[in-house]
């Protein structure tokens, strides 16, 4: 945070000497405030909220003993919170421009709180969609302002905006040394017209902390070593949990009448923001990345070798496919991963059915069709994921990289890196050689067999499925045997094709262990620690116990220590 502060003082020193630095109020790289936000400024403060005095009291779902919510990171919004929280902020009327770079991965999803670091290149990015945004803004006035500066005044106008654009975009009403500091701002961009004021003012808004960070003060508990949330800093969890963007007026106004003060009231609220079509939004960016569903626009392959494989516009069917079939399970279905291991359909429009070899389909419009239960069952027979994990080649590794997946994003057991010579140590290979015998191969070498064991036997029972997801019965001219075993988890022993595969991990324990551990590290912005223990054991109980729920999961997610409360010393 402290380099994005310094970036955008020096870049609006010219335009904003002063106002600038005191607006951008808070470094927590050096835990110091700066001038507009002092120490222990906590608008909201009295609350009586979890964890603390009145309401649920601590440790609502965990049953621990100890109060213990984990660490408590600041988290910047990331590219996708950012860009929603843009548009909600707005009404819709408004969009950031799409100019981020990609963002990287850290257990496999962009919201890390290990990502916050802001490099010159993002922070100049930050800095142009401000821009961008604050004139988009502008041009819509009237229906910004909340009043009529020519009939009120200026300065009564700039006071009901600062109260109503200002609480939205900081995300809880703005502190006096705030709005003194912001009317400068306005002052100093203020030249000719109102207007331009404003549009100083809002880009300021948008480069602050305030924004960009979700910054928690949090509330002393006497003799803890924790922190209670204010009202406004649980509706921004909440928000940003459940729709990935800003709180909507009514979670302001639960914040402003103190009723979410208990556990109860902010379930309460969840249930209604999982109505939302927002929170549909959030948990597809969750699944993009979990399922890796977002790579299949740049997966390529050989031409060649896979004529099937023609343009973007298949690779678009395949997405889409997936997105209306999760879209199904998840919000019209049951919502459970036992139900997307194994649902005996799937949606495809004309040139997909084709694809398939289903008949009867045609036009560009997405329609569920049953699918043949001897071929395809569940997600992980559909040929957008299959295709991302296939090889763009026909070379033999396809197995791996299938087995890794349901090793790693599935199962939660994590696979050890090859060592750099791994490449060499590959068993020689002719025309003739099919992707098991090279497997066979290879696992009898000492340094390989045991990491490809892992990931190897689970990725044959894939092997009736080429590299780019079309069903087969031969490879290389030898009939495919699709014979594949599981081993160190609940479900060990042999299984024949990924079909029976989804079935064994739909009732397996540690598949749906393994999905409240991905919400967690999704839904909290980092990687579960030791102080974790009982608010994960609670996760995977519910996931357990509801048949691996998305709904029952994120409400879950709702109700820890580690999202009700927050450590001391981990934020400014």
């Amino acid at each position: 945070m402290l380099l994005l502060w310094r970036f955008l003082t020096a870049r609006r020193a010219a335009a904003l000497p002063a106002a600038m630095s005191l607006v951008l109020g808070w470094s927590a790289c050096s835990g110091t405030a700066q001038p507009g936000l002092q120490p222990g400024d906590n608008p909201g403060a009295p609350n009586p909220g979890p964890g603390g005095g009145t309401g649920a009291g601590p440790g609502p779902v965990s049953g621990c003993g100890a109060v213990n919510p984990g660490p408590s990171p600041v988290r910047r919004l990331s590219r996708a919170e950012y860009e929603a929280t843009v548009a909600d902020l707005f009404g819709g009327q408004v969009h950031a421009p799409v100019m981020f770079n990609p963002e990287a991965r850290v257990a496999f999803f962009d919201n890390n709180s290990q990502n916050r670091v802001v490099t010159n290149v993002l922070a100049q990015q930050y800095f142009e969609s401000a821009e961008q945004v604050a004139t988009a803004a502008v041009a819509k006035l009237p229906a910004l302002l909340p009043c009529d500066p020519a009939a009120m005044g200026e300065a009564a106008c700039l006071d009901r905006f600062l109260d109503s654009f200002g609480k939205r975009a900081w995300r809880r009403p703005l502190l006096p040394a705030e709005r003194d500091n912001l009317k400068q701002a306005f002052m100093q961009g203020r030249t000719n017209s109102f207007a331009e004021g404003i549009q100083e003012l809002i880009q300021v808004m948008l480069l602050a902390p305030q924004f960009m960070y979700r910054l928690e003060a949090g509330v002393p508990v006497a003799g803890s070593d924790y922190l209670r949330l204010n009202p406004y800093e649980l509706a921004s969890r909440l928000s940003y949990l459940i729709w990935g963007s800003m709180p909507d007026d009514q979670l302001f106004a639960a914040a402003d009448a103190g009723k979410l003060g208990t556990a109860a009231d902010v379930k309460a609220q969840a249930q209604r923001m999982l109505a939302d079509p927002r929170a549909a939004r959030m948990v597809g960016h969750f699944t993009d990345q979990w399922l890796r569903l977002e790579e299949i626009a740049t997966t390529e392959k050989q031409p060649r070798i896979y004529p099937a494989w023609k343009d973007g516009a298949l690779k678009d069917a395949m997405h889409a496919e997936a997105q209306a079939f999760l879209d199904d399970v998840l919000w019209k279905g049951d919502a459970k991963i036992e139900t997307l291991l194994t649902a005996p359909y799937t949606f495809v429009n004309g040139p997909l059915a084709a694809y398939y070899g289903i008949k009867g389909v045609t036009g560009d419009a997405f329609q569920k069709v049953p699918v043949d239960p001897q071929q395809r069952a569940g997600f992980l027979t559909q040929a957008g994921l299959l295709s991302v994990l296939g090889v763009p080649d026909e070379g033999l590794t396809s197995l791996i990289y299938r087995g890794l997946f349901v090793r790693e994003r599935l199962l939660c057991q994590p696979i050890a890196d090859p060592p750099p010579d791994a490449q060499s140590m590959n068993p020689p290979v002719t025309e003739a050689t099919t992707a098991r015998q090279s497997s066979l191969d290879r696992q009898k070498i000492s340094l390989c067999g045991a990491c490809h064991g892992q990931m190897d036997n689970i990725g044959m029972g894939f092997e009736s499925f080429d590299a780019i997801g079309l069903y087969r019965t031969t490879d290389k001219g030898v009939p495919v045997d699709a014979h594949g075993a599981l081993t160190s988890t609940d479900i060990d022993g042999a299984f024949d094709g990924a079909v029976e595969l989804g079935k064994k991990m739909a009732g397996s324990k540690q598949v749906h262990e393994c999905l409240a551990t991905q919400w967690f590290r999704y839904g909290y912005g980092r990687e579960e620690t030791p102080q974790d223990s009982c608010a994960m054991d609670a996760l995977k109980k519910v996931s357990v116990s509801s048949g691996g729920s998305f709904k029952e999961l994120l409400l879950a997610l709702t109700q820890t220590d580690a999202f009700l409360l927050r450590s001391k010393g981990d934020q400014p």
